[in-house]
């Protein structure tokens, strides 16, 4: 390893070590011999994307691109940036497109097929997706990481090619028995092609092996869950909330297996079970006692943060109300709380 490689490899562990000032110092060491080195470009551009300078960042990968014509990680992190950090998918989408161009070793083709094919789905661009995915050998010619694996079966499966999608699933299931989101995907194809019995079988499956899995370092705990459901239920409006005051609010950790096995998605985020309020009979007066119910787990497995687990738990909350006072899934999604 020459000098110059040990001082980027040392900036990016300082990087990697919350560091931020060491590995920008590192990088503007490589840079003042060579301005346009791109493996010293990559590592300052980390840092601007580190302190939340994304512009900066995409300048000095621009330069990075330039500077290596053949290397796939410059546009690859532009991408990245323009997609996750800026949300802007379609200009993503060209910088992932080079990046595919780019690529030589399987590691980078593999890296650059899951984010130019997930940004053409987002972008409803199916059959740009559909021809991405092509791209890929066939499933038993690879061996892939399991993680990996699993992400392009679901990619296949958003891009609406099923059957592929579902042997890939099994693929997984018989390699990885203990994946629950192998497991949960099988039965999402199994339900396309309308297959109750096998969806309702691998869906407890993947019940079973969710249940196996603790919570690994949660947001928060239950009492902060009931706390923000609390807060949630204050947008209500007053004649609403005193409707709905009686019904008790639940948080436990998954759906139950008996309902599973009735055919009830296994990752929902919440359920409300009883009579809705319009359905109830006048006479007696109240309504029936319902619940809403608050899967902790599958709450916490969709957010990204602490903030972003308030905001599911509040419109999983709002959704169930909404099913309380007799909204349908359409109702629902038209006042945005599908």
């Amino acid at each position: 390893m020459s000098r110059a490689e040990a001082g980027i490899d040392e900036g990016w562990q300082e990087l990697e070590a919350g560091n931020l000032a060491a590995a920008r110092r590192a990088a503007q060491v490589e840079l003042r011999d060579d301005p346009e080195d791109p493996d010293a470009l990559v590592l300052l551009a980390a840092c601007h994307r580190e302190q939340g300078d994304f512009d900066e960042a995409l300048s000095v990968l621009s330069r990075a691109a330039d500077a290596a014509p053949e290397w796939s990680e410059p546009p690859y992190v532009m991408a990245d940036i323009l997609a996750y950090e800026l949300d802007r998918p379609t200009d993503a989408l060209r910088h992932a497109a080079l990046a595919l161009d780019r690529a030589e070793e399987e590691d980078e083709f593999l890296d650059a097929i899951l984010l130019k094919a997930g940004l053409e789905i987002e972008l409803d661009k199916l059959g740009a997706a559909q021809a991405t995915l092509a791209e890929l050998p066939p499933a038993e010619e690879v061996t892939l990481p399991a993680d990996v694996a699993l992400d392009l079966a679901y990619l296949f499966f958003e891009a609406r090619l099923r059957v592929e999608a579902e042997h890939r699933f099994a693929l997984l299931t018989q390699e990885h028995g203990e994946d629950a989101e192998a497991w949960y995907g099988l039965g999402l194809c199994a339900e396309e092609r309308g297959d109750e019995a096998a969806k309702r079988t691998a869906w407890s499956r993947a019940l079973e092996r969710d249940r196996k899995s603790p919570l690994q370092s949660p947001h928060m705990s239950e009492a902060q869950m009931a706390e923000v459901a609390e807060q949630a239920l204050k947008e209500l409006p007053d004649t609403a909330r005193r409707l709905i005051m009686n019904v008790p609010i639940l948080i436990v950790d998954l759906p139950a297996a008996d309902e599973v096995e009735h055919g009830l998605d296994p990752r929902l985020l919440g359920l409300f079970a009883g009579t809705p309020y319009d359905e109830v009979s006048s006479v007696g007066g109240a309504p029936q006692l319902t619940q809403i119910l608050l899967f902790r787990k599958n709450l916490e497995r969709m957010a990204i943060d602490r903030e972003d687990l308030r905001e599911q738990i509040r419109i999983t909350l709002l959704h169930e109300t909404g099913h309380f006072f007799g909204m349908s899934e359409k109702d629902l999604a038209d006042v945005g709380l599908d």
